[in-house]
This record gives structure tokens, sequence and C-alpha cells, in this order.
């Protein structure tokens, strides 16, 4: 650049600075999942901790699986700098086995899974001690559970002892199913001052037939059990709940999460029909190719649901309203 001053001719060098300055797009990061520790035993505490790219009001939610069953759930929200952090207890009937678990952690539709190595030691029988015998205390009996269903009492309990010993997929629905009991206590007679009566290896419903057409029997029972009905000694009169399996709260959650679709949510509810868990007539059939959309409120149910804010029964009647309405179609 030329200047002149006073009859003078100056050459300025024109310097241009030109700042650059770069933008780039922040991409959605996965999840990331650190444990504290590679392997845990039995009685041990998993420290989970991890970072997310942050989403208001989006939950993480972790899972632990062994090789047969998720033995772990929980959820939270992350700090606004996407930090999260959860303690799991490796105690209970679902920490059963010892081998590779899983951690999974889904946020916003990602996942990401970890592993670690488990293990539980051999329960070896006490050995006796000569100690005086302490004052026994005196135990609530276990509350029979039933599933709509489930026992069906025209068969004995002998056939559900069977199908536990001898078909491992019914074993491992009965165990998930009935958690911290027995096949005996689930579908079992208790017993009598009359040896081996009730016998296992006959139904209620076969010693209800008989009460009702063999005076003799009727004869025999009443002066047995004078106090009794034929009801309360096949355990078909006893305190019962009804519950609905651990993983249709889970499935809930989820679908409310949008990490399943709709149709894989509605398929899942035809199980639950098939199953008796909820009582409708009939089966679901296909809305001839034309799909209904299930309410948005709903999907709020479900999610408190998932998050212990509602029970159980209001849940499913829920789910009987969309049948009621032929939203699902039975």
């Amino acid at each position: 650049m030329e200047i002149r001053k006073d009859g003078l001719e100056f050459t300025i060098p024109l310097l241009m600075i030109v700042t650059i300055t770069s933008f780039s797009a922040t991409a959605f990061a996965d999840p990331i999942i650190l444990l504290d520790k590679s392997t845990y035993k039995y009685g041990d505490i998993v420290k989970v901790s991890g970072n997310v790219e942050y989403q208001q009001e989006m939950f993480v939610i972790i899972q632990i699986r062994s090789t047969t069953d998720i033995v772990a759930i929980d959820q939270m929200l992350p700090s606004r700098s996407g930090k999260f952090s959860a303690t799991f207890d490796t105690e209970g009937s679902k920490w059963k086995e010892s081998g590779t678990y899983t951690v999974l952690a889904s946020y916003a539709g990602q996942k990401v899974e970890k592993s670690f190595q488990f293990s539980k030691p051999v329960e070896k029988p006490l050995e006796e001690e000569k100690t005086e015998p302490k004052p026994q205390m005196l135990e609530m009996p276990k509350p029979k559970i039933v599933i709509k269903g489930f026992p069906d009492p025209a068969n004995s309990p002998q056939y559900y002892y069977d199908r536990y010993a001898n078909e491992i997929e019914f074993k491992h629905w009965f165990d998930s199913m009935f958690v911290g009991y027995t096949i005996q206590e689930a579908v079992g007679y208790k017993p009598t001052h009359v040896p081996e009566f009730p016998d296992p290896s006959h139904s209620p419903q076969y010693y209800i037939n008989r009460y009702n057409s063999e005076d003799l029997f009727r004869a025999w029972f009443d002066r047995q059990f004078s106090e009794k009905t034929i009801y309360d000694i096949v355990g078909m009169t006893e305190p019962t709940r009804t519950i609905a399996p651990k993983w249709v709260k889970q499935y809930a959650q989820m679908w409310s999460d949008d990490e399943i679709d709709d149709k894989r949510f509605i398929d899942g509810i035809a199980d639950l029909i098939r199953q008796n868990i909820i009582a409708v007539n009939g089966d679901i059939i296909p809305q001839n190719g034309h799909d209904k959309i299930i309410p948005s409120w709903f999907k709020n149910t479900a999610r408190w649901y998932g998050q212990d804010l509602i029970t159980d029964d209001d849940f499913l009647s829920g789910l009987q309203y969309l049948i009621e309405k032929e939203i699902i179609v039975v």
C-alpha cells in the first residue's frame, strides 16, 4: 500500500491475518462403562460407572446378566456432565452360578457391554456343634404364590414334580417366576395327620370330585377333618397372592424408553395372555393389516410401572383397557 506524505512516497506492506475457526458437529457418543474390578465373588459389591452424551430426562438403564437370566437391573439420570454410577449386591437367589457375567448399559438407543468373572463357593454342610439348643422362633408360613392358570387343579403335584425334574425349559420358567420357592412349596400338598393323604399322584380336582360324588369318602373325610373343608386340605383356599413375572416390568420399562417398538411390545402382551397372566377370552389376532396406535398415556403408565410408582394391578388394568377398546383385538 502506498502513502504520500510531504511529497514523499512510502510503501507499507499490508499484513492480512486470517483466523480460521473450524466447526465440527458433535456426534453422539456411545455410553462408556467402567467396573471397579474384573472379578467378583459372592457377597461383593459391583461398582459400575460411566459417561454418556447428556440428554435431558433420558435415563441410563443398566442390566447385569448371567448366561441364563437378568440378575439385576437399575436406572438413573446421568449428571449434566454425562457421568453416572450404580452399585449392585452380588447376593440373592439370582446370583446362583459361577461364570462370565455381562453388564449392559443402554442410553438413547445406544448400548455398550462389559464382562466380568463371578464366583460362588460351593456350599458345604455345617458341622454339628455341641451347644445348647436355641429356642426356636415361630416363623410365619410362606404365602402360596399362584399365577393365573398355574397350578391347574386338574393336574396332580406329581405331574409338576416330573416336569420340573425332566423339562429344562419348564424348570427355568418356574425358577424365574417363583424365586425363593421350591416346586413342592408351590404345587404340593401340605402334610396331614393321615399318612400319605392327600396323595401327590392325585390332583386337587380328583379329591373334590370324590367328596362331591362319593358318600363314603365324604363321611370318612368329615370324621378325619372336622374343622377343615376338602378345599382347605387340597390347598385351594390357602392365602395366595397373584404375581406378574419380573420380566413384565423390565419389558414395560424398555418399551416406554423406546428400546423396543410397539409391535414387539404387543407380541409380548400376546404371550402374557397365552400364559393366562392377563385374563381375557381368546388370542390376539392381526388387525387385517391395519395397526392401531397405542395411546401416549399408556406409555406413561408403562414408565411409572417400571419405576415402581404404580402396582401390577394398575398396569394390567391398563392393558385390559386396550383390549376392551380393541386397540389390541382378542
